[in-house]
């Protein structure tokens, strides 16, 4: 094999295709990216065996091809190689498949390479119909969900993102118990198959991250895998196995306290207001909604107390006291895009909902927490 390609053609395919090597896997060679010249060009792949990814890079991209081969390249030089080489240009040249130099005019480089013949047969399959939706558009439910995703290994259900599609709705909701995320969008098309998958939460921000345009994304879903294809990305992951918990009936309908609020006035007075809270893991800020004002408080016996006052628009003149994680309403605010948002209440221990003013679409729920 030997090659020459553009560094920044290599780099961005390098950078997507290192998103699916583990950092803690049991087996060696999946520390390693397959490198395969072909007919079709150059093929990168990487996967940890929950996640896999495959980059192409065509033929007339790569400026000049000498031999084609496939080999096996470690990946933790790889990267910080190909971005640090002071040429814009560099060659690629395997000594048989057990060594593969990197060089350009000033420098070069020899790896070690894997036995190919201990690489795992991996295969990206595609199913017979497959559902397209727009890259920005699925970029924006990932990152309006993805947030609200559980961490903990306890229920690992939880730690996905649970996808279900009905004719043309989609319905995306995560949750770790404490808060909720759920977004609904309306596809182009019917979907004739009744979908309910759990994505996990670590593989669908990988995607997220590697989104940069509105062109179409590709799914193609399967029993108990997904692929994502996307430009020249082949992007596949196993789902979680099991039901996700029924979530519907988390959300109540009707609401004692409607409040209109700034939400850039609100945000600002959440984190001031946090600075003193006592747990700084969850940052609970107590809330005294009295008519027209709206009183927000943090304090420690060592350190001292804050007090934040808002005006704002309530429906419900009586008071109400009520404290929640300022982190968890935080992270909720940070993705609506809308000036103005809504806070729906009931009492101090029912969920307290945000929406946007203008979006119908997203729905985000945050459990009070009681202080007493």
């Amino acid at each position: 094999m030997k090659f020459v390609i553009d560094k920044n053609i290599l780099l961005e395919a390098l950078t997507n295709v290192c998103r699916a090597i583990g950092t803690r896997t049991t087996i060696p060679i999946l520390n390693g990216i397959k490198i395969d010249l072909n007919d079709e060009g150059l093929s990168l792949l990487a996967s940890d065996s929950e996640l896999t990814i495959r980059v192409s890079i065509p033929e007339k991209e790569i400026k000049k091809i000498e031999n084609k081969g496939c080999l096996i390249i470690q990946s933790k030089y790889i990267l910080d190689i190909v971005r640090k080489m002071p040429s814009d240009i560099i060659t690629f040249e395997a000594e048989e498949t057990s060594k593969l130099k990197i060089y350009t005019d000033n420098n070069e480089y020899s790896l070690n390479c894997y036995d190919i013949n201990d690489y795992p047969n991996l295969t990206l399959e595609e199913s017979k119909e497959p559902i397209i939706i727009k890259a920005d558009v699925l970029k924006n439910i990932i990152n309006e969900t993805s947030y609200a995703v559980s961490t903990q290994e306890v229920r690992p259900l939880l730690t996905g993102i649970n996808l279900k599609i009905n004719g043309d709705l989609l319905e995306c909701i995560a949750t770790d118990s404490y808060r909720l995320a759920k977004k609904n969008i309306k596809l182009d098309n019917v979907v004739n198959t009744a979908i309910n998958i759990v994505i996990p939460g670590k593989s669908i921000t990988e995607l997220e991250k590697i989104i940069d345009s509105d062109e179409d994304v590709v799914m193609h879903i399967f029993n108990n895998k997904i692929l994502f294809k996307y430009k020249n990305i082949e992007f596949q992951t196993n789902l979680l196995s099991g039901t996700y918990p029924d979530t519907s009936n988390f959300i109540p309908n009707e609401f004692a306290y409607m409040i209109n609020l700034d939400l850039k006035a609100f945000n600002d007075a959440v984190d001031r207001a946090s600075l003193l809270a006592v747990n700084k893991d969850k940052n609970i800020v107590r809330v005294l909604i009295d008519n027209k004002v709206m009183i927000m408080s943090s304090s420690s016996s060592e350190i001292g107390k804050t007090e934040e006052k808002l005006s704002i628009d309530c429906s419900n003149k009586e008071k109400l006291e009520i404290a929640f994680s300022s982190r968890y309403m935080l992270e909720a605010l940070k993705v609506i895009k809308d000036d103005s948002i809504l806070l729906l209440i009931n009492s101090d221990d029912k969920p307290i909902l945000i929406k946007s003013v203008k979006d119908e679409s997203l729905i985000e729920l945050i459990l009070p927490v009681k202080t007493y």
